[in-house]
């Protein structure tokens, strides 16, 4: 059977890396249309802000692009100082916004291309990421994330903590992208740096949850 050609790019992306890194030194407005669909694996999306259309078009301009930034948060759990630190960056690279999404993940839109290097970093150091919160893997583990002092939520929380873990991609190019990590040749086989996905991750993405019964 022959590849689609979403299989083809993400097989060629030598894991998830392609051109990103080329295309952020590169500057401009956008990523090339391959590049949008690893981008997603990173925890990001292209688009073009829809109210200025009209706008753009009636000025001769081309669309304004934007990009949406996701942060992964397995369980529901963060700190005061993550929540900060995704309010600061709403602020600062934003349209001045937080959105919860209804999978316990945190969007930012409006951030510009010439930010989202930054802005995805300082999400990496505050200790949340968003890799695998987009794109053909498994997505954000979600479970409960009520505080109760009880040994079924807290096993609850920890086991939502190790399928991330466990499911998270291998793949060093992210912290090699985001966060200017040394760059790796890849000489071994696809087994052994995605021992889950392989070259071509899943065929589509992947939501699991976990929950606690009624009782």
């Amino acid at each position: 059977m022959s590849r689609s050609k979403l299989e083809e790019i993400k097989e060629g992306s030598r894991y998830l890396r392609g051109t990103i890194s080329e295309e952020i030194a590169a500057g401009g407005d956008t990523f090339e249309k391959s590049t949008t669909q690893l981008l997603k694996f990173h925890g990001t999306y292209q688009e073009d802000d829809r109210d200025l259309r009209k706008e753009m078009k009636e000025k001769g301009l081309g669309r304004y692009y934007i990009f949406m930034v996701r942060t992964a948060i397995p369980g529901g759990a963060l700190t005061p100082d993550q929540y900060l630190t995704e309010d600061e960056l709403g602020t600062e690279f934003g349209n001045n916004s937080i959105r919860i999404t209804s999978r316990q993940g945190f969007q930012l839109h409006s951030v510009r291309k010439d930010n989202l290097k930054e802005c995805i970093r300082r999400i990496n150091e505050s200790g949340r990421s968003t890799c695998g919160a987009c794109g053909d893997v498994v997505r954000n583990i979600m479970a409960t994330p009520l505080p109760y002092k009880s040994p079924v939520y807290e096993d609850v929380q920890a086991l939502a903590q190790e399928l991330r873990q466990n499911f998270v991609a291998k793949s060093t190019a992210y912290h090699e992208i985001w966060m200017n990590g040394e760059k790796v040749e890849e000489s071994v086989p696809s087994e052994e740096v995605e021992p889950i996905y392989g070259k071509v991750y899943l065929p589509r993405k992947f939501k699991m949850g976990i929950m606690v019964p009624p009782r």
